[in-house]
């Protein structure tokens, strides 16, 4: 009986052109949370191994058709197919998507919900027309278009709403959905920390401020840092980390699966999160990570940037600091290793946070009421 009540649930089409990338845990875990509607995937590629077992996957049969889509706008057999499935609505995550997927919305008569994440709103035009990406090169032509035609566009923090709506972006139809973490699987350790363990995470690329927390390091000799992702930037991060003399307080581990992240959150005394707004204008919207490591009871000291100070409530959950400021990063790391107490006080205050404000069932039951609201349902 179960399994015929989740067929018969209504299906909303999950739209990101390449699917699965590691780095992008918030599609997959938005597809899992889906409770009263039946999720499917549809994109141009597979990037990845990963997504839900058994949950429908719709591609594009030929380049051709792929490229339809990305250089034209024409729905092709990817809205063939997805009309076959008969989705409710389509869901695409960043402006990019939203609008490659507008013109397949369309031809099925269906509703489009876009999930803001920042860069697609932060970048500036001109460096999206020469990034040599077809897909943000139409975007910064025709975003005009996904403005005007989208039912829904929801963003990952206030900061991005706001930077949305003096974008261009209606106000009426941008709401703030923050990505919701399984604060059950991010949890805390009865297991003690490592003292003076520093954790960084996320793709190493010049917004995640990777650079300027090896420089932050060399000025606090008790810490040890512990770096979990990969970039282009890795390479030349590591020969800063020689000339910088800490090679031996660094470790680069490269990609990881969520359940190796966990586990060095509950072995981190602090998570490192420098964001600064990159040269082309690329900024975070608010990095998911920090969510996971307040779920874990991880204190963070982070950058004032975008909407990382919705994430953490300055000196009881963390330590904020001045966007490029690497003495000010030294400090309140220095601060945190030094302070048994404050890392005691500030990891509960952490946790409840999580709990509050970005559980994922909450989250998630947020997103299926703007569903019910677009499909009459409410």
């Amino acid at each position: 009986m179960e399994g015929a009540a989740i067929q018969n649930r209504p299906k909303i089409a999950i739209f990101r052109s390449p699917l699965f990338n590691e780095s992008e845990t918030f599609v997959t875990g938005h597809a899992e949370g889906l409770s009263r509607y039946r999720p499917i995937f549809a994109g141009l590629v597979r990037k990845g191994d990963g997504g839900p077992p058994g949950v429908r996957l719709l591609r594009p049969e030929s380049t051709l058709g792929r490229l339809g889509l990305t250089l034209v706008g024409r729905p092709g057999d990817l809205g063939r197919r997805l009309a076959g499935e008969r989705p409710s609505l389509i869901h695409a995550h960043f402006g990019t998507d939203g609008l490659l997927a507008l013109p397949i919305a369309e031809k099925l008569g269906i509703p489009l919900v876009t999930t803001l994440h920042g860069f697609e709103i932060a970048r500036r035009p001109l460096a999206m027309l020469l990034s040599g990406r077809l897909s943000w090169t139409r975007y910064a032509l025709l975003k005009r278009r996904l403005i005007e035609r989208g039912d829904l566009f929801l963003a990952v923090s206030d900061a991005v709403r706001a930077r949305a709506i003096a974008g261009g972006y209606p106000a009426d139809r941008t709401v703030t959905l923050y990505n919701g973490v399984d604060t059950d699987f991010f949890s805390p350790s009865a297991e003690p920390p490592d003292p003076g363990l520093i954790l960084h995470v996320g793709r190493l690329v010049e917004k995640k401020g990777t650079r300027l927390l090896l420089y932050a390091l060399r000025v606090v000799p008790q810490g040890n840092l512990a770096i979990i992702g990969d970039g282009p930037e890795r390479r030349s991060l590591e020969d800063l980390a020689r000339r910088l003399g800490i090679e031996d307080r660094v470790r680069f581990l490269g990609r990881q699966p969520p359940e190796t992240v966990r586990d060095w959150m509950r072995r981190a005394w602090v998570l490192a999160v420098p964001s600064v707004t990159a040269r082309d204008g690329d900024s975070e919207g608010l990095p998911t990570v920090i969510c996971e490591a307040a779920a874990t009871g991880l204190p963070v000291v982070a950058s004032i940037h975008s909407g990382v100070p919705e994430a953490v409530v300055a000196d009881k959950t963390g330590i904020l600091v001045l966007e490029g400021d690497v003495d000010g990063l030294a400090g309140a790391i220095a601060a945190l290793i030094g302070n048994v107490r404050l890392r005691a006080r500030m990891a509960p205050a952490a946790r409840r946070l999580a709990e509050g404000r970005f559980d994922r069932r909450r989250q998630i039951d947020r997103l299926e009421s703007h569903y019910d609201r677009l499909l009459g349902c409410d």
